[in-house]
């Protein structure tokens, strides 16, 4: 009977019919489509606006879903997760971005310390592609762990101490949206004060698909990459991509080098708002701040670090570091050889290993 009332509406099911089309989900398509076109015919409905808006909120609820999911298997997810697991043995700790992420290699440097009764126990938290900002965050967090730090290591590199910091919309991108996983710390130090920034941040570190929307824009960009290069030759990689991406022009870069640290020099403010509170968070744990210029290949020591204003502006950070009771290392220049390098920026693993040990033979001979 009840195929027999589906006839008139639909037609007759046949053996060629698909099961999931029989004349039951028919009458249902049937209707809804007719009601479609009722819609069209008489203008909107409030019931037709409820459904779109439904259906909108299933297809963003659904983006959403799949951008978190995706974004669990990103460097700054890896990292939130382990520093909730950070060794209580954990007396020393590196931070800074890719730089220090590649160049500090903490097996090498335990193994390199001079004295087996007071190794240390190195733990490298540094993240690529980051401002002074994610560092005091990382910092920060990985300090309500209960543990006895003794030596804090900030690897750096040109005016990163001293720039001038932003946390708008379009800056955090990439690794940089690790400031939305802490938006009351974050904003305290792109906006002091505003609750506006707060909750703006908290809002968006809320949405998916806006904090870690660069994790989408990295996948088509691989795809992309990928698809470019059918054909031709292959563009040379490393752990952060392409090594292209890093060969900048440097030499069109030095007005601007100069310029900004000119500034620095002129404005005299000091270090930055967050690098601030990285030392201030230090000294209230008894942990010794080590800032260390680290090493660069010979292009750009000869096109930068070699200028005059340089030379004023590492005058200023010794200056900065001994007001703050922190010390300053000059280690541009350890590694000379541009084979440990894997790129325009970034130690080799050999290279890291060659650092790594230098620079405990170095801040061993400091606590002497």
């Amino acid at each position: 009977m009840f195929c027999g009332m589906a006839w008139s509406l639909v037609g007759i099911a046949n053996g060629y019919h698909s099961p999931v089309l029989r004349p039951d989900f028919q009458i249902h398509l049937h209707r809804f489509l007719s009601w479609m076109q009722k819609d069209k015919q008489h203008g909107p409905t409030l019931g037709s606006l409820l459904a779109s808006l439904a259906i909108a909120g299933m297809v963003i609820l659904t983006i959403n879903t799949v951008v978190h999911f995706g974004a669990r298997k990103s460097l700054r997810r890896h990292l939130l997760h382990n520093l909730e697991r950070v060794p209580a043995s954990t007396d020393t700790v590196f931070i800074g971005n890719s730089l220090v992420e590649a160049g500090c290699d903490t097996r090498a440097f335990k193994t390199a310390w001079p004295d087996d009764t007071t190794s240390p126990a190195p733990l490298n938290l540094a993240l690529g592609d980051t401002s002074p900002v994610e560092h005091y965050l990382i910092f920060n967090r990985v300090l309500s762990q209960p543990i006895q730090l003794k030596y804090v290591v900030y690897g750096f590199f040109d005016d990163q101490l001293n720039a001038p910091i932003s946390g708008g919309f379009a800056d955090l991108l990439g690794n940089r949206a690790f400031s939305y996983y802490f938006p009351v710390e974050a904003a305290e130090m792109y906006s002091p004060g505003s609750s506006l920034a707060k909750s703006k941040l908290w809002l968006i570190g809320h949405i998916p698909m806006l904090a870690e929307r660069s994790s989408v824009w990295e996948a088509v960009e691989l795809v992309r990459r990928k698809i470019e290069e059918i054909g031709l030759p292959k563009h040379k990689t490393n752990r952060y991509g392409r090594v292209d991406d890093f060969a900048i022009p440097e030499a069109r870069d030095v007005p601007g080098f100069n310029q900004r640290c000119e500034k620095v020099l002129r404005d005299h403010k000091g270090f930055s708002r967050p690098v601030n509170e990285i030392l201030h968070l230090a000294r209230q744990h008894d942990a010794q701040v080590l800032f260390v210029e680290m090493p660069m290949p010979s292009q750009h020591r000869k096109i930068f670090y070699s200028s005059p204003v340089w030379l004023e502006m590492r005058r200023y950070l010794r200056e900065l570091s001994n007001q703050s009771q922190a010390i300053y290392l000059q280690t541009s220049d350890w590694v000379g050889d541009d084979s440990f390098f894997e790129d325009a920026m970034h130690l080799n693993e050999e290279g890291a290993k060659l650092f790594s040990a230098k620079l405990a033979r170095e801040v061993a001979a400091l606590g002497k």
